[in-house]
């Protein structure tokens, strides 16, 4: 069996396939296809133009009015996450630059919540280290020292 692979490879090597004359033959093979695309690129664009130029005042305006309508929409949906994260970051005490990485409002509130529960381990007495002892002199923190705290605990 082994013998019958052998001797059905060696004919291939014994004629010599010329590899660089298959990669010339396909290299020119490729360019006449791009060649044959940028033509019908250009061919596709002059289409467009005069498309564009046959449009008439109406559908013109009517294009610009559907930009404009898709550009309201995004710019209105950018607000209102603007907005859920402003009243969720005064709600919740979670900075609002935190809250703009997420999707939508629910995962905003998903991640207060989360926020929520790690700042309040974070300032619970540990099972090993006792409780925390507040000083007189102790300066509040703020979230994001309270999380940074949290985060260096919980990675240890």
């Amino acid at each position: 069996m082994a013998d019958e692979n052998m001797t059905a490879q060696e004919p291939e090597q014994a004629e010599g396939t010329d590899w660089k004359a298959k990669y010339e033959e396909m290299r020119t093979h490729s360019r006449d296809w791009e060649k044959k695309a940028k033509a019908n690129q250009s061919a596709a664009d002059e289409l467009e133009k005069l498309k564009a130029a046959q449009m008439t005042e109406q559908e013109k305006a009517n294009a610009r009015a559907e930009a404009a309508e898709a550009e309201l929409q995004q710019l209105k949906a950018q607000q209102a996450k603007v907005d859920a994260a402003t009243r969720l970051a005064s709600e919740s005490g979670v900075p609002f630059e935190m809250l703009m990485y997420c999707q939508d409002e629910e995962a905003m509130t998903d991640f207060a919540k989360t926020y929520a529960q790690a700042t309040h381990v974070a300032s619970a007495p540990t099972a090993l280290g006792g409780s925390r002892i507040i000083r007189g002199n102790d300066k509040p923190k703020d979230n994001g020292q309270l999380f940074a705290e949290y985060a260096q605990e919980f990675f240890k």
